[in-house]
């Protein structure tokens, strides 16, 4: 998982992996200043699970982690400062990805599991009881991050599936708040990396793929139907 707070960008880094065993996974997070383009700043070793995407919260000034499976109602909240733990919140639906806007004080929320994503509120209580379908939403993608503006939300999906084929094409699939689907955006690099989180800082959305090292992608949207 991944996020920015508009000068730093804070992205988890898988340690160590147990498939037969969840309470051995561990991971750390690693802060890079954008700027200066280099990481500043490691956490020790945290149990996130799959920690699969991070949003910040300016107001609180922390960082929410969703933990995805397989404890995928748990989102950790991290201290951006010291990258420690300060505690733990529960959401009310499974999660693999969450992104929180200001100016709406709610978070966008999908469903892990699921081709489908919500809405919550400040208090992580889910919004009527809606779910939202994404698209496209057969099993061809991969879902990974999301991130949000104060007008759409960007789902960020890999087609991970089709590596080496002529149709491989990685998307951003984009969204308004009331949950309608409003184009995508066709996002392709080196069929090795994955496209894992995506964050928009001044206006501009930063794509970070996973490699042997986290590569941070910069490119402004041109809206496709």
């Amino acid at each position: 998982g991944g996020c920015s707070d508009g000068e730093r960008y804070y992205y988890q880094v898988l340690m160590h992996y147990d498939r037969t065993d969840h309470t051995k996974i561990y991971s750390c997070i690693a802060k890079i200043d954008l700027d200066e383009k280099k990481v500043v700043q490691y956490s020790e070793p945290i149990h996130l699970d799959h920690g699969n995407d991070i949003t910040y919260h300016p107001i609180k000034k922390v960082l929410y982690i969703a933990n995805n499976q397989p404890n995928a109602t748990t989102i950790t909240v991290i201290d951006p400062v010291t990258l420690k733990v300060l505690g733990y919140e529960t959401s009310p639906v499974p999660l693999y990805a969450l992104e929180y806007n200001e100016k709406r004080d709610q978070y966008a929320a999908g469903i892990s599991k699921k081709y489908e994503f919500c809405f919550l509120d400040s208090d992580f209580k889910q919004i009527n009881e809606k779910t939202y379908r994404t698209l496209p939403c057969h099993d061809r993608y991969i879902k990974q991050g999301i991130c949000a503006d104060d007008n759409f939300i960007y789902f960020i999906i890999w087609d991970g599936k089709q590596r080496g084929q002529d149709d491989f094409q990685n998307l951003v699939t984009i969204y308004d708040w009331d949950g309608n689907y409003r184009g995508k955006l066709e996002f392709n690099v080196e069929s090795n990396q994955e496209p894992e989180n995506i964050s928009i800082v001044n206006g501009e959305i930063i794509a970070v793929c996973g490699k042997s090292q986290p590569i941070l992608y910069h490119f402004e949207p041109k809206l496709k139907g």
